[in-house]
């Protein structure tokens, strides 16, 4: 149904493999920092690593869902997933990569990738990501993405209890081709 793999300039959104742990892990999964405006806690150990490895790769293989591969490196640096919530509406499950892997343009390459993925192939009508207030970055990534505020909606994290007003962001397929057509015209 979905594409094993994405592509992008330095990028591979690739199915998740038992060979990904280490990496992963160093990388991504054990860092608090990272972990701090997202639903998962991080993995204190190999063990706990590997547990989430093989739920990862289980939920991957019915789900527009990828762990991110640098393609300098070849090791998994972050994941990212969309999910349809209803006929052509898809959220983000989450975008993310490691703190030494944030600020080299590489989060734009990917959402990008979903985007033209998603409004080219898969016939989606709208986008939508979502976000913590404080979470300046992904604030700033969707809107370079070219989407637009829409809305602020109550959220409490299961993983803290903690309760915000998350801040949603989307773009429509409309929006998207008009991006395009001026992208193909500069």
């Amino acid at each position: 149904m979905f594409k094993d793999k994405l592509e992008t300039k330095d990028l591979i959104l690739g199915k998740a493999k038992q060979e990904d742990l280490q990496s992963i892990y160093n990388n991504y999964w054990n860092s608090e920092k990272t972990s701090k405006f997202m639903l998962w806690v991080p993995q204190k150990n190999l063990e706990e690593a590997q547990e989430r490895l093989d739920k990862t790769i289980a939920f991957q293989k019915d789900h527009l869902a990828f762990l991110i591969y640098e393609k300098a490196t070849g090791e998994a640096i972050g994941q990212a997933a969309m999910i349809e919530i209803e006929e052509g509406i898809w959220e983000d499950g989450g975008v993310g990569m490691g703190e030494k892997f944030v600020g080299k343009g590489y989060g734009k390459q990917v959402l990008n990738c979903f985007i033209d993925y998603l409004f080219s192939e898969l016939n989606a009508q709208k986008i939508i990501c979502s976000c913590h207030p404080d979470n300046t970055p992904s604030k700033k990534l969707q809107q370079a993405c070219g989407m637009k505020f829409t809305h602020t909606q109550e959220f409490t994290r299961k993983k803290d209890g903690v309760t915000y007003n998350a801040e949603y962001y989307a773009i429509t397929r409309e929006e998207w081709a008009t991006l395009r057509e001026k992208e193909t015209a500069n």
